[in-house]
């Protein structure tokens, strides 16, 4: 579940070592969970195909090569493609040991239970890795995170093929059935949205006949995908899950969603820039997200267990990132304690466990095995680079105005008057910029909480109450609702 092509908590080290762009790693990691999407795909094919062992002990022995090459290479090309390999190699693997976990902590098949216990545990293990990553490149060199993960790899390969059976999950079945055309379209299509949102400040935005090549290129090809997918016998993605209400709901969710994770940029450029704190302080601060992500794990079990209304939950999950956003909106300064941003991230853990659990149980509710591994690759990666990576561009987008909007304001007073060694101020004046560009953005995102807040409430989440209705209607042509009631 660690291994990436990209680790984001030192990806400022990685860009530097290669003296390249930080969209190229930008665009890498979203790399990695495009390849986690398309390997959901043929996920079950291929582990019909093959038994539980060769699938571990292959996929860990790419895993270790692939993670070799990111560490030996000055390419960052040479990155994206391993780190998308990289994320389709390392789900098969993973389906292997999620599973068996799965049956352990949820016997029944309990979706909720499995989801209240497994997220926060792969959630928590990410903030904790990153940390121990930061802490690696901090005492050593950049590669290092690279060689520890293939050793780890390497260890696992020879596990398996020490202690694991020889026996088939079912019966064999061939992979020339596979719609290796439909794969190759979806990879194409989500890799050209990938470069049109990564690079859209660095090519000028719509200015670059790049990124408008781009967009096209990508709906041409989603285009092309999703007629095909009318006309073979044996679809890849059945889009006619897309059609139901709880799916359609849980796509505007994850925007949102996705905006509010996006304006951690806001963060690290506060904290980085202002603050001057360094990759190991800031996965450090990140790790008080763990106390947050297990308090959403033990509300989203109790929860599930006595039937709470979802949309609660859901609206707890949002109004946790606005007060996240609402402590650092106050806690923006030139000077600032620390200790302070502790409490903040707990609170943003705490929202992020929440939606993870909430929106992904919400979005499979009512869905039976197949339609759920057809709905899988699309969420997934809309989840996790569509929806991060259009919030991304648009707070970078509103970053970038908003900066240079205080540098202009600044330039009045400075041309007004005499400042004797006037690049001196340069500097504040940066700073000042981006102080401010951030309180910008933070108090946007603090108005965005009521729109999200009403659509929330009124959405029905699978359970509709139709006397409400008929009272709803009653009281609007001003009929008599005495003697109704709700229950």
């Amino acid at each position: 579940m660690t291994v990436s092509g990209v680790y984001t908590s030192v990806l400022t080290d990685l860009t530097g070592a290669l003296a390249t762009y930080s969209e190229y790693a930008s665009m890498a990691n979203n790399a990695d969970t495009i390849g986690m999407g398309i390997a959901i795909t043929i996920l079950m094919r291929v582990k019909m195909r093959f038994r539980s062992k060769e699938i571990i002990a292959g996929s860990s022995i790419i895993l270790a090569t692939l993670s070799i090459m990111c560490a030996t290479t000055d390419n960052p090309y040479v990155l994206i493609v391993c780190s998308f390999l990289i994320g389709f190699f390392k789900m098969f693997p993973m389906i292997e040991m999620i599973l068996p976990v799965m049956f352990i902590l949820s016997p029944t098949g309990d979706r909720g239970k499995f989801y209240a216990i497994f997220y926060p545990l792969a959630i928590g293990f990410g903030q904790l890795s990153s940390y121990y990553f930061a802490k690696m490149v901090f005492n050593n060199s950049w590669e290092t995170p690279y060689y520890y993960m293939a050793i780890i790899m390497l260890l696992i390969a020879a596990c398996s093929l020490i202690f694991q059976h020889n026996q088939r999950f079912c019966r064999k079945l061939p992979l020339y059935q596979i719609d290796w055309l439909s794969i190759i379209l979806l990879s194409s299509s989500f890799m050209s949205f990938n470069y049109f949102f990564v690079f859209m400040k660095q090519q000028a935005w719509f200015n670059s006949p790049y990124i408008i090549g781009s967009l096209i290129l990508g709906m041409l090809l989603f285009g092309l995908l999703i007629y095909r997918q009318k006309f073979i016998k044996r679809k890849l993605i059945d889009f006619s899950v897309f059609k139901r209400s709880n799916v359609k709901h849980s796509f505007i969710l994850l925007v949102f969603l996705g905006i509010y994770l996006a304006s951690s940029s806001v963060f690290m450029q506060y904290s980085v820039g202002v603050l001057g704190y360094n990759n190991l302080i800031n996965a450090e601060i990140n790790l008080w997200m763990i106390p947050g992500i297990i308090i959403a794990g033990v509300m989203a079990f109790y929860g599930f267990k006595n039937k709470w209304p979802m949309k609660y939950y859901i609206a707890a999950g949002f109004i946790a990132f606005f007060l996240h956003t609402l402590c650092l909106y106050f806690l923006i300064s030139p000077q600032m304690d620390i200790d302070y941003l502790k409490y903040s991230m707990m609170i943003k853990g705490l929202g992020m466990g929440i939606l993870f659990i909430g929106i992904w149980f919400y979005a499979c509710l009512d869905l039976d095995m197949s339609e759920m591994m057809g709905m899988m690759p699309i969420i997934l990666s809309f989840r996790s680079f569509v929806a991060t990576a259009f919030g991304g561009a648009l707070i970078g987008w509103a970053s970038y105005q908003a900066q240079w909007q205080s540098l202009s304001d600044v330039s009045v007073y400075w041309d007004a008057t005499q400042i004797a060694n006037g690049m001196q101020m340069y500097q504040s004046a940066m700073l000042n910029s981006l102080m401010s560009s951030g309180k910008i953005i933070l108090g946007t995102l603090l108005w965005l909480i009521i729109p999200i807040l009403v659509l929330v409430f009124t959405h029905h989440y699978g359970v509709f109450k139709h006397r409400r209705l008929v009272l709803f209607r009653r009281a609007i042509r001003g009929n008599s609702i005495k003697g109704f009631k709700i229950k």
